[in-house]
């Protein structure tokens, strides 16, 4: 199993050690959340942020935007070393021009849904996008617990994946550790993110343990 750490649940003192422990203990990417306190009730991670992640690693960035106006900023976090851009279905975006503005910078971008939002809505963005990304818990905080109806939306995006022959990855945040994640796996997601579950135990052995799935 693909496991993409989140940095939020990470101990900051400890950032560059934390990071280089993930690293090695096989992490694919980093799941960067990116809050500010409008679209989501809570504020997290800026540029300068982001760049001391970006010096700490040379693994993919992923830009969670949890933002108003996402179109707006996702080019100061690009700068600041962001690889994949995700953007929310509910907030309102001209999709086609990042697409072209992200791509353009040689950058990914992916769409996020959240909990009470139908898969069906973003089928027509699933060929254009790199990753989608299934919310399991409500966007905001970590260590809420996982929603178990998640399961469907991911059997659904796998089926609709598969049978269109599409690139495009499907991750899933939200309430992941080895419980959960087996399930998640099991409905066919290509990649987790964990964030309490790995940064609130030993690292090493958590990210072994979701690989391992």
């Amino acid at each position: 199993m693909n496991v993409s750490p989140s940095i939020i649940s990470s101990k900051l003192e400890f950032l560059h050690d934390q990071i280089s422990r993930s690293v090695r203990a096989g992490a694919c990417s980093f799941h960067l959340d990116i809050m500010d306190g409008n679209f989501v009730p809570n504020l997290t991670m800026g540029p300068d942020f982001i760049s001391a992640v970006r010096r700490s690693t040379d693994l993919e960035l992923d830009a969670h935007m949890m933002i108003v106006n996402p179109e707006k900023y996702w080019k100061v976090f690009s700068k600041s070393g962001c690889d994949l851009f995700y953007f929310h279905y509910e907030t309102p975006f001209n999709f086609k021009k990042v697409r072209e503005e992200i791509t353009d910078e040689n950058k990914k971008i992916g769409i996020v849904i959240n909990p009470d939002t139908p898969p069906e809505r973003i089928t027509d963005l699933l060929p254009e996008i790199h990753k989608v990304l299934v919310m399991s818990v409500y966007p905001g905080f970590s260590g809420q617990k996982f929603i178990p109806k998640s399961l469907e939306k991911i059997r659904f995006l796998r089926k609709y994946i598969d049978d269109n022959r599409l690139s495009c990855k499907i991750e899933v945040d939200g309430g992941i550790d080895d419980i959960t994640g087996a399930e998640v796996k099991k409905s066919g997601a290509d990649i987790i993110v964990s964030a309490s579950y790995i940064y609130g135990g030993v690292i090493e052995e958590r990210i072994e343990k979701l690989r391992n799935l």
